[in-house]
């Protein structure tokens, strides 16, 4: 199991090294700022325009902050760990880094001076930053994500990642951790829909949704710090159309249906809840499991959910079988795919964090060993979960595939289209027949083989596999006969005619039907192997 699959540590390893520690141009902040008071929401519009125009006058957006800072993206940034070292900030962008990426103090007057006189002032009204003596300090992590400007807490960190400060258990979670990247990745499409983000935190999802055309969309958390964080970033993103409020997953929309239902549910498995954006039950599923379980109250006829988070598969009990479970009757209303980003035995995990472990925790991580042995998990696997409400009369599809850091909504979408489509039964299979497959331009043959010294051919071709990395990772065993095959594919014939003619070549038994032969063709269309016109690969450049 990776490290961006725990929350605690995908923060403390993978995010901005967000320590209040200050920078050669100034003094020392007194205290951590993790939890200092919330942003202002009750500043007046002309305050909020002010700051959008500074953060884009400053050219405060994704591209110019990573290569200033020779980072690949926000989600590999660290703090300082770039070219501009521990150097006096020289502009006004330096000074924005400075002060909500690096988060270090800085004198009001420099901040003036790089920033335009008056700034200091006006972040000081947002309540962005904090004076410490003469100098201002940032009270929040502020930085550009998805086309939006987003703020959050900055965590206080120890040994074992992220810690509560003075007990607070609410801190407001980053949008831009690997997690995070995971989550937003596969987002639906929103134009024109109604649009419900739960355990919304920043409200990242419900703001995206909102800027890409959602007619009106709502971020709901538990904590009334995330929904006064997310309230502030609707309004510094000038989004009228979202709505952040506090209450338990769907209680404050109780009676409405939406047309996307998106969530990042705590996950990790614990005892207690130390961090609530983290800690999701002692299993980790306590959050996401409530959430599915009312999916046929809340999501409309055709609607899409999308859920990242930690699952379980279970003696006896996949994932897939477990989380049909949880919808109970309803369960073939919805089709399924669920997009693994990786998983680990969790008795292996278990043991890395007990090696690791101070003598204090130990007890701890036996515990939580023991429980999960208990509940009979046998793998955990970091995954987003889609649903979709199909709307026709036939039972529900289920797909289970490896993602890759490349894999966009586009590619589930084409995996949906696959499920409408096989649900046709023998009509799709009849469709597919006069389609003309061609072979995956991904695919890459090879083969083993073994010595057959004194043979007329020294080495004999013993097995083999097939391998496509779009429109997902894929991978069947195939000897040559079956390469050549696939080779000859190239969109000139329809399936019909191929079929045909390996009956007349002997290959295929002459009363074998058209339609057990395209069974098996349409597996190798599913896989990613074939492609045809009938359900095109999306283009991956378009897709990402």
């Amino acid at each position: 199991m990776s490290s961006e699959m725990l929350p605690e540590n995908d923060v403390a390893g993978d995010h901005p090294s967000v320590s209040t520690r200050t920078g050669p141009s100034a003094g020392s902040s007194p205290r951590s700022l993790a939890q200092a008071a919330p942003p202002r929401l009750d500043a007046p519009e002309e305050d909020y325009a002010a700051l959008r125009t500074l953060l884009a006058t400053h050219r405060f957006d994704e591209p110019t902050i990573c290569a200033r800072t020779e980072s690949p993206s926000l989600y590999d940034f660290h703090s300082q760990n770039h070219k501009r070292g521990t150097a006096t900030p020289e502009h006004g962008l330096d000074a924005l880094i400075w002060l909500f990426l690096d988060c270090h103090a800085m004198p009001a007057g420099e901040a003036d001076a790089l920033l335009g006189s008056g700034s200091a002032a006006l972040l000081g009204r947002l309540g962005l930053v904090e004076a410490v003596g003469d100098t201002i300090v940032g009270t929040v992590l502020l930085y550009p994500t998805s086309g939006l400007y987003l703020i959050s807490d900055r965590p206080t960190f120890g040994e074992k990642g992220v810690r509560p400060e003075d007990g607070a258990t609410d801190l407001v979670y980053p949008a831009i951790t690997n997690s995070v990247r995971v989550f937003v990745s596969t987002l639906p499409p929103s134009r024109g829909k109604r649009y419900l983000e739960l355990c919304s935190g920043t409200g990242i999802a419900a703001l995206d949704a909102a800027h890409r055309g959602a007619e009106h969309a709502w971020a709901i958390d538990i904590t009334a710090r995330s929904t006064h964080f997310a309230a502030f970033n609707a309004r510094m993103n000038a989004l009228p159309n979202v709505t952040a409020l506090q209450g338990d997953l769907y209680a404050p929309v109780e009676g409405q249906q939406f047309d996307v239902i998106s969530a990042h549910p705590p996950y990790v498995p614990a005892t207690s809840t130390a961090l609530i954006y983290r800690d999701g039950g002692e299993d980790g599923e306590q959050i996401s499991r409530a959430i599915m379980a009312r999916l046929p109250d809340f999501l409309a006829p055709e609607g899409i959910f999308h859920c990242t988070c930690l699952f379980s598969s279970r003696k006896n009990k996949p994932i897939a079988r477990r989380l049909r479970d949880i919808l109970g009757a309803q369960a073939d209303e919805f089709d399924l795919v669920v997009l693994s980003n990786g998983f680990s035995d969790f008795m292996q995990h278990y043991g890395k964090e007990l090696a690791a472990a101070t003598d204090e925790a130990i007890p701890g991580v036996v515990t939580q060993m023991r429980r999960l042995r208990d509940l009979e998990v046998e793998q955990l696997q970091f995954c987003t979960i889609v649903m979709r409400r199909h709307g026709k009369p036939r039972v529900g599809g289920t797909v289970a595939v490896e993602r890759d850091g490349g894999t966009r909504w586009a590619e589930v979408l084409w995996l949906l289209r696959m499920q409408d489509f096989l649900g046709e039964g023998e009509r799709a299979l009849a469709a597919m027949l006069e389609a003309r497959p061609r072979l995956a331009a991904t695919a890459r043959l090879s083969l083993t083989y073994t010595a057959t010294p004194g043979a007329e051919e020294a080495w004999t071709p013993a097995e083999g596999a097939i391998s496509v990395t779009h429109p997902f990772p894929d991978r069947i065993s195939a000897n040559a006969a079956d390469a050549a095959f696939y080779a000859s594919c190239t969109g000139g014939r329809t399936f019909a005619e191929i079929f045909h003619q390996l009956q007349a070549e002997g290959a295929l038994p002459p009363d074998l039907p058209p339609l057990q032969f395209m069974h098996t063709m349409v597996s190798l269309v599913a896989k990613g192997v074939l492609e045809t016109d009938l359900l095109p690969f999306p283009n991956r450049t378009m897709a990402s």
